[in-house]
């Protein structure tokens, strides 16, 4: 049987039955052996439970799945910013991009040691409902406790986020599970999220093959998807993109309720491949990113190794300074230290960077300044900032500090002054001149 139960699960549980069993509980595990006794009942009782779960689940995916209509994904929006009036030089030593493959059993530097996987000799009949009904209950009938165990262990090891849950059980599929084809590597990470308690559906395109299908809780872009009510689930295969429908299932595993959300709120651990002051390894797991909106990117913590290299750049230069004084530092700093250039003419198309990427590649755009200055200055300097949206531009917004003269900009009661990271040697108060005069749509992403 597929167990999972965690710890604060048994406590939950005992807690629960106690409530309205105070009477019978005291009389029946008055001895150490009866209570291991009674956790053991506890436990199967659990377990038949879940059973249960997983019978009626693997019944429902038996039957006749729905089509969908794919859509297309949607491209974001492009900020262009500036001009050659707003370039800057770089004043800086850019690191050369390097591609490696990640080693057998390896998850961005770090060792996977699993002693128990379960399922090893999965295979599936076909495609049909049936052939992958019955392969959810072969799943389901062996013990994945030892392997969630590990798997939350990592998880809590390297600080993941769902992002990197995700991707930690899509690289146990491919390096662990070697006899696995592609449709039982699909299956075999639909079951996993699922139980993990991720929302996920798994398609069959037609004949074709099984394709995984996530809802994300931050917006997506370039992934082709179905809608399922008003939720978007994304194709997560690369050669989906050619797609007009597919088959799946209108209901998650009842267990699942969790979205996958793309943020990154504590700063990931992965071993150090340090090339000038940025991880080799966060930089590859970056790059498994789908393109999602600027608020994943302005809300990240990069992580604690580069931010301790920051602070040996930057805080001798911002100590005994105003707030003024290092706010004005900070943008001018980003502006003649980065090479301001638009995605369209690097990359082909739009792209967006997290801090520790624009350190490491050598163009960045104005959102990629923008990403990069909010978080210099809600780090060495605090208070609020905010993200201007103009017409092809991004720029910030910063609480005013005493002595400043300049124009400013009104939000929820407090003054903000203007600053724009990609307008070189702009100070305080100024927007590139194609901006000045439009009024931008302004979001705050940090609470």
């Amino acid at each position: 049987m597929g167990k999972s139960l965690s710890l604060y699960g048994w406590f939950l549980i005992v807690s629960l039955w106690s409530v309205g069993h105070t009477d019978s509980l005291t009389a029946q595990v008055s001895a150490e052996d009866d209570f291991e006794n009674y956790l053991s009942a506890i436990e199967e009782d659990f377990y038949t439970f879940q059973d249960s779960i997983n019978r009626d689940f693997a019944d429902y995916l038996e039957q006749a799945w729905q089509e969908f209509t794919v859509y297309e994904g949607t491209e974001p929006p492009v900020y262009a910013g500036g001009g050659e009036s707003a370039l800057a030089p770089s004043s800086i030593q850019v690191m050369e991009e390097k591609t490696a493959g990640s080693p057998h059993n390896t998850f961005f530097g770090c060792t996977l040691q699993l002693p128990v996987l379960p399922a090893k000799s999965l295979s599936l009949s076909g495609l049909s409902e049936k052939a992958v009904a019955d392969g959810w209950r072969k799943l389901a009938a062996e013990d994945f406790t030892s392997f969630f165990g590990t798997y939350r262990g990592y998880s809590r090891k390297l600080h993941l986020n769902d992002w990197g849950n995700y991707q930690l059980l899509k690289q146990i599929s491919q390096q662990q599970y070697t006899s696995y084809s592609q449709r039982e590597r699909t299956l075999f990470l639909f079951y996993t999220l699922s139980n993990a308690g991720y929302r996920v559906k798994i398609g069959r395109t037609g004949k074709a093959s099984l394709v995984l299908l996530l809802p994300f809780a931050e917006e997506v872009y370039r992934l082709p998807f179905i809608r399922v009510g008003e939720e978007k689930y994304y194709v997560l295969d690369a050669g989906s993109g050619h797609l007009k429908k597919l088959y799946s299932i209108s209901s998650d595993y009842p267990k699942a309720e969790h979205l996958v959300s793309l943020k990154i709120r504590d700063a990931l651990v992965f071993p150090e491949d340090n090339v000038k002051h940025v991880n080799r390894n966060l930089l590859n797991f970056y790059a498994t990113y789908p393109f999602c909106n600027l608020s994943v990117y302005f809300s990240s913590s990069p992580s604690e190794a580069f931010a301790g290299y920051m602070d040996t750049v930057v805080k001798n230069h911002l100590e005994g300074k105003p707030g003024l004084e290092q706010i004005t530092w900070l943008l001018n700093f980003v502006q003649h230290t980065f090479t301001h250039k638009p995605d369209i003419e690097v990359h082909g198309s739009e792209v967006y960077y997290f801090p520790e990427e624009t350190a490491f590649y050598p163009y960045a755009d104005c959102e990629d300044l923008s990403v990069f200055l909010s978080w210099l200055i809600r780090r060495y300097v605090g208070g609020d900032v905010l993200v201007l949206y103009y017409p092809a531009h991004v720029a910030l917004a910063v609480e005013s500090r005493p002595g400043y003269k300049g124009g400013t900009l009104k939000y929820r009661n407090k003054e903000y002054m203007i600053c724009d990271p990609s307008y070189k040697g702009a100070a305080p108060g100024k927007v590139i001149p194609a901006c000045a005069s439009l009024k931008p749509v302004i979001v705050s992403y940090f609470k």
